[in-house]
């Protein structure tokens, strides 16, 4: 039995996609009359001209695709600029499934398909699993890298991953549905009613499901915003619980608080309990500077309460930098003791 788009057309698309953009990417419009025409003539044609066939139909779909963030990108963001990026990823997903949904539903209108109708809707499937699964993988490095600090946020996306998941079991059983269409139009064998229904049933829920996620999502960069600012506050009002007494000690204080934050940011993701240290660490190096520093170490407080803040906020590359200015400024403390 032929697939409705050669294995080896799916295969080499995903490919080129791959090694043009790094990762999967959203295609909610793409140009379906070349990429149509490019997968009817590699279906007919396969053994006259398969190299030339498949070079076209891949061409017009590569040509429809946005460019993609690379993988490597994603974690030089700040935890704001990935949700944006996640919000955006699961517009597109829905936008591809309706888009999907609109073609499969509107091919059947007249309760009957052609093959050029079985593989244009075919290629809306494909197109809207790839932006399923592109909005999927950026949930799931959300969800690894803040998931223990980000409560309300966490919620609400892993209610929008449970909608994507269906929605993508939905774009499977309209593709599965449309190979059985197919087959049975190449065998010129008549199209009974109830696969028909079968296709419109399943169109009709991927665009349900669609519109869900939507809704899901609809205030997610606000409720994000509102739980860094919370979560900032709540990491800058930790009151110190060991307050030094003298210089030497306020300035391993707060080089002990630089370890720490260095170590946080080591692994790439921020956990409740590095928050945590963080936090009162800081708050012991701020009493303690204050207390005994002086006036040149004083001035290092600020410095200290913007990193736990951005910290706080998951703006992780701004941190870093911020780390590198804090170390600096201690390092250039002569009484400052060596580190082992």
């Amino acid at each position: 039995m032929k697939r409705i788009i050669p294995i080896i057309l799916v295969a080499t698309i995903l490919l080129v996609t791959a090694g043009a953009c790094g990762q999967k990417s959203p295609t909610p419009t793409p140009d379906t009359r070349a990429t149509v025409q490019a997968a009817m003539a590699a279906t007919t044609t396969a053994q006259a001209s398969t190299e030339a066939t498949i070079a076209a139909a891949v061409q017009a779909t590569v040509l429809a695709l946005p460019t993609a963030t690379p993988a490597a990108e994603y974690v030089s963001m700040s935890e704001e600029e990935l949700a944006v990026l996640i919000d955006q990823a699961v517009a597109d997903a829905a936008a591809a499934t309706e888009a999907c949904s609109t073609v499969a539903t509107g091919a059947t209108a007249d309760d009957a398909m052609t093959p050029e109708e079985v593989i244009m809707a075919a290629v809306y499937a494909e197109l809207a699993d790839e932006a399923i699964a592109l909005a999927e993988d950026l949930i799931y490095i959300y969800l690894d890298v803040y998931g223990e600090v980000a409560t309300e946020t966490v919620d609400t996306m892993e209610l929008a991953l449970e909608l994507l998941l269906v929605m993508a079991e939905n774009t499977e059983s309209i593709d599965d549905t449309l190979l059985e269409i197919y087959a049975i139009l190449e065998e010129e064998l008549p199209l009974a009613e109830e696969v028909i229904t079968q296709l419109e049933a399943v169109a009709q829920l991927a665009g349900v499901d669609a519109a869900a996620v939507l809704a899901q999502t609809e205030d997610l960069i606000q409720v994000l915003q509102l739980e860094l600012e919370t979560r900032a506050a709540t990491a800058l009002s930790v009151q110190p619980n060991n307050i030094a007494t003298d210089r030497q000690e306020a300035l391993r204080s707060a080089l002990g608080y630089a370890e720490a934050v260095k170590g946080s940011l080591a692994d790439g993701k921020l956990s409740a309990s590095e928050l945590a240290n963080v936090a009162q660490l800081g708050a012991n190096a701020i009493a303690g500077l204050n207390a005994v520093g002086g006036a040149q170490l004083q001035q290092l407080t600020g410095s200290i309460s913007d990193l736990t803040a951005l910290i706080a906020r998951g703006q992780m590359p701004q941190a870093k930098a911020s780390l590198g200015k804090l170390e600096a400024s201690l390092g250039s403390i002569p009484s400052l003791p060596s580190r082992r």
